[in-house]
């Protein structure tokens, strides 16, 4: 692509981002701006669709440091770095991310930064789907100045400065008094700059006004030659990857809603299970207190349903007459206002006699059609004791 889109990144999510759309064959910007935060970098995701994406990311918050390797095993070296430093460094090494200047002199520059804070900018542009494959210390895009000079540029309210080819940093205005008299050697001290506001133009030292373009511009036509790489080691991007996850992100939030809906339904089933379960322990409670009328309160149903059994079968497991009062409980179910009075089982014709007490025939005739669909039911005895109606059933197993 001729086109490229520089943005740079502040240090923090509410700063401000500039960012230029520059066309390299034309050598002329297409557009500009600036966002007034990182939640407006979306603004910017179809440009980025077009162009190949630079990003620039503010200095202050990336460290340069110079160390002296050996001649000898000088590659070996490198892994010692971390721990070289680990005296001038304010946070633990294993959260730093350290890269290496490519430039040969005699001491080894690094460029250090803390993981959270790379992973911090990449969020921002994950959340706005930009993907690039460059972070580059935002003072770095500056020309070197000569060994007397040094290069500075203002962008929005920072001063961006390099003073070697490896080595710059990046300021707030408002700390130029307190900066350039570090860089100065005996107050003197050149600089080429690139549009600073005269405000910030401190004397005593020399200031030199070079070609002046628009800062991003400026910055844009030192990226043509990419001075360092940020994401590298850990933090390096694969625009494949990248584009794969794009693409199959719609179907894996698809996914992801399907798991949660499958799981919310598997929740309802077992709540309305629980539900079923407590209605049956109820009505089978209410069935034991109408074969025990004395008994208040049923606790440990099953088992006290499996002794009553064994009394009745003279300790043989009961099988059958367990299956014979389950069809009963499903038959008081059917007919509720049926009242069972008393129940005898005979182990040796397998057969069950009730007694019990409705409102009507009727009633004695429904509960016997249920239990015809797995017995022979035989009613006995039916008399009228005031408004209700007495009666008698046996149920013998089927031959």
């Amino acid at each position: 692509m001729s086109e490229r889109l520089v943005i740079r990144l502040n240090s923090h999510a509410d700063d401000d981002i500039h960012w230029l759309r520059y066309n390299d064959k034309a050598q002329e910007i297409i557009a500009s701006g600036c966002l007034n935060n990182a939640s407006e970098l979306d603004q910017l995701t179809e440009l980025a669709k077009t162009a190949v994406v630079q990003v620039l990311v503010s200095g202050c918050d990336i460290s340069y440091f110079e160390v002296t390797l050996p001649k000898a095993n000088r590659r070996q070296a490198f892994d010692a770095i971390p721990f070289m430093l680990e005296d001038e460094l304010a946070a633990d090494i294993d959260t730093l991310h350290f890269v290496y200047s490519a430039h040969k002199s005699e001491n080894q520059g690094v460029y250090v930064c803390a993981k959270s804070k790379i992973l911090e900018w990449l969020s921002w542009l994950e959340t706005a789907n930009i993907f690039t494959a460059q972070l580059i210390p935002d003072y770095l895009t500056l020309p070197v100045a000569d060994d007397s000079s040094i290069s500075m540029l203002q962008l929005g309210n920072d001063l961006l400065v390099r003073s070697t080819i490896d080595n710059g940093m990046t300021i707030d205005c408002d700390w130029a008094s307190i900066a350039l008299p570090r860089l100065a050697k005996d107050n003197d001290l050149s600089i080429a700059h690139y549009g600073v506001d005269e405000t910030y133009q401190l004397e005593p030292y020399s200031w030199t006004e070079q070609q002046l373009v628009p800062p991003m511009e400026q910055l844009a036509r030192g990226l043509v030659k990419l001075p360092i790489n940020m994401l590298i080691g850990d933090f390096e991007q694969n625009k494949q990857q990248h584009d794969y996850f794009k693409i199959w992100r719609p179907v894996a939030i698809a996914a992801s809603l399907l798991i949660v809906l499958f799981f919310t339904e598997q929740l309802i089933r077992v709540n309305q299970m629980e539900d079923r379960i407590a209605v049956l322990k109820k009505q089978s409670a209410s069935i034991y207190k109408k074969i025990n009328p004395n008994v208040k309160r049923v606790i440990r149903i099953k088992s006290r349903m499996t002794n009553e059994i064994k009394k009745l079968t003279g300790g043989t497991n009961g099988s059958e007459l367990n299956n014979m009062l389950e069809s009963l409980q499903e038959a008081f179910v059917s007919v509720p206002k049926l009242t069972p009075i008393n129940i005898k089982y005979d182990q040796r014709r397998q057969e069950l006699r009730l007694q019990a007490e409705g409102d009507s025939y009727q009633m004695f005739e429904s509960f016997k059609q249920k239990l015809d669909e797995q017995y022979n039911v035989t009613m006995g005895a039916m008399n009228n004791d005031g408004d209700k109606v007495n009666g008698s059933l046996v149920m013998k197993v089927s031959s």
